[in-house]
């Protein structure tokens, strides 16, 4: 029951993004709201910033009032936001109810981390955990394949692709009060304040991004840039001194979590702003029913899905950063493809021959940096830390994605290259570069060292005994005389029988120091085994004489 009710968040907040994508084409023409889809895209940007911003201390509130008590909060609020996104009869109320699934979001995705972890049993929570990955893949499929129709055969017209977030996580709810409460600690509680000012922050650099096409850089924008980068800093200073901080810095000061959350930013930065243009580049240019759009959309989650469960072989036997490679490669050479299509829309393009195959191959790619990112992440954290790892690398995951749907809203109204669909093209280009950018990076990751994390050596009084050397018995004390009368010759073919070395004088090691001891009896033995060989030899010369 863990497994499914875990599996189930994680999927219902993947359908219900994607879900979001389908949704802002059919906003635009409805009627409800902004009339243009460049405005519409505050329905996804509303539901990532208070997610974004709450994901990093997500894990620390299940681990101070239990994950049970956290599911249980996160998914009631979720699943009431999300009939009020049902029913709303105003868009501002739309944003207000999209924000209050974020948070519900940020509150249940590392809670149910933490329920696998606790309950679980550790043979199985690699599958476990493979499973509450993979769930995305199917749910977004599902999503895509199903949302567009239902979408355009209901009366409720758009409202109808958040019904399953409505319904689906309540029952989720029901189910979690069956599960376990797993011991948790009365930790310190996290900086709430310092989730707020890192989430007004990224509102406020936001809306800046957005808005400076239109209005300029007149005191509004001005005033929101500044006031984002104040809190920003602030956020920062109180990171700094703060025992459960919004930003754990010293995570942050390993070269290699930076790296792969930077990886992970990146991941975010190309793959949003492409499923946003999607539906709307397909509905511009050849298809018009919003079931079509989804049905064509659908091959991206099913890569997904691929990706991610073959990436997880290739980690174990190549590592991440070949994974990462390979899917910056693959997305690389999806928007080559991608490119091609946008500008070639005059012509008479069969999507089934290059739409269908170009996407399922872009998902693939996803799945793959994807699963590498997040690997690197938690591979470079230790397993004592991977939940804040995971929340960490989600949450810079998704402020990517904000960033990225933010500057597609400016490319689709301020476009950069005079081509066909010129706003499309800037897109692609643009997404190019980050896919391109990110294979390069990623060949950093093997060759990088880690910083801030320091080693402590063990002292020699506090050596674990599987270290220690062996102490060797004492052998019995066999004097010889100091002249042999004879010795007889031994041939260099016969080896020595391996037996006590025989000492003319005892000797006897140091008290205080065993390690200092053990050395000097093993430098004893050797010296003795010479001194043997050489008198063998010798014996062998005489005769030669």
């Amino acid at each position: 029951m863990p497994v499914i009710v875990c599996a189930g968040i994680m999927g219902i907040t993947m359908a219900d993004t994607l879900g979001a994508t389908l949704g802002v084409p059919q906003l635009a023409k409805s009627g409800f709201g902004p009339s243009s889809p460049i405005d519409t895209q505050w329905l996804l940007t509303a539901f990532a910033l208070p997610y974004a911003a709450l994901l990093p201390v997500g894990g620390r509130l299940a681990d101070v009032f239990g994950p049970r008590r956290l599911l249980t909060v996160g998914l009631s609020l979720f699943s009431l936001a999300a009939f009020c996104t049902v029913a709303t009869p105003m868009w501002s109320l739309l944003l207000v109810a999209r924000a209050a699934q974020g948070l519900g979001a940020a509150l249940m995705v590392p809670a149910s981390l933490a329920m696998l972890l606790a309950t679980v049993p550790a043979s199985r929570r690699a599958a476990a955990i493979g499973i509450w990955s993979a769930s995305t893949g199917v749910a977004g499929t599902a999503m895509y394949a199903l949302g567009g129709w239902f979408s355009q055969n209901m009366e409720i017209g758009w409202r109808v692709l958040f019904v399953p977030s409505a319904f689906i996580t309540l029952l989720l709810l029901t189910l979690s009060m069956t599960l376990p409460r797993p011991p948790h600690t009365r930790g310190v509680v996290p900086d709430i304040i310092g989730c707020l000012l890192l989430g007004a922050a990224l509102v406020m650099l936001t809306w800046a991004v957005v808005q400076s096409p239109r209005r300029g850089f007149d005191p509004y924008v001005i005033g929101a840039v500044s006031g984002g980068t104040l809190m920003l800093l602030a956020t920062l200073a109180r990171s700094a001194h703060h025992k459960a901080p919004a930003i754990d810095l010293g995570l942050w000061r390993n070269g290699r979590f930076a790296l792969a959350g930077a990886l992970s930013a990146l991941y975010g930065l190309v793959s949003l702003p492409l499923l946003v243009i999607m539906p709307l580049f397909l509905g511009d240019v050849w298809l018009q029913s919003p079931e079509l759009i989804g049905a064509a959309i659908a091959p991206n989650a099913a890569g997904v899905l691929i990706g991610s469960i073959i990436a997880g072989s290739l980690i174990k036997r190549r590592g991440p950063r070949t994974v990462i490679y390979l899917g910056a490669v693959i997305i690389a050479g999806s928007c080559i493809g991608l490119l091609h299509l946008v500008i070639g829309t005059g012509q008479d393009l069969d999507i089934l021959q290059a739409w269908l195959p170009l996407n399922a191959a872009l998902g693939f790619g996803f799945g793959l940096l994807n699963a590498g990112s997040s690997a690197a992440a938690a591979l470079t954290a230790g397993p004592e830390r991977y939940a804040t790892a995971v929340g960490a690398t989600m949450s810079v995951r998704q402020i990517g994605g904000t960033i990225g749907v933010a500057v597609t809203v400016v490319l689709l109204e301020r476009p950069l290259v005079e081509a066909p669909m010129p706003g499309y093209t800037s897109v692609v280009l643009g997404s190019l570069a980050v896919a391109v950018f990110a294979g390069g990076l990623g060949l950093f990751f093997g060759a990088m060292k880690s910083r801030g994390v320091k080693t402590r050596v063990p002292s020699r009084s506090a050596q674990p005994p599987a270290t220690r050397l062996p102490q060797p018995q004492p052998q019995p004390r066999q004097d010889r005389p100091v002249h042999p009368v004879a010795r007889p010759a031994v041939h260099p073919s016969i080896p020595l029988p391996r037996r006590a070395v025989p000492m003319s004088t005892p000797m006897s090691a140091p008290v205080g120091d065993p390690v200092a001891a053990e050395m000097l009896r093993t430098l004893k033995e050797t010296t003795s085994r010479i001194n043997l060989i050489a008198d063998v030899l010798l014996d062998q010369q005489r005769p030669n004489r």
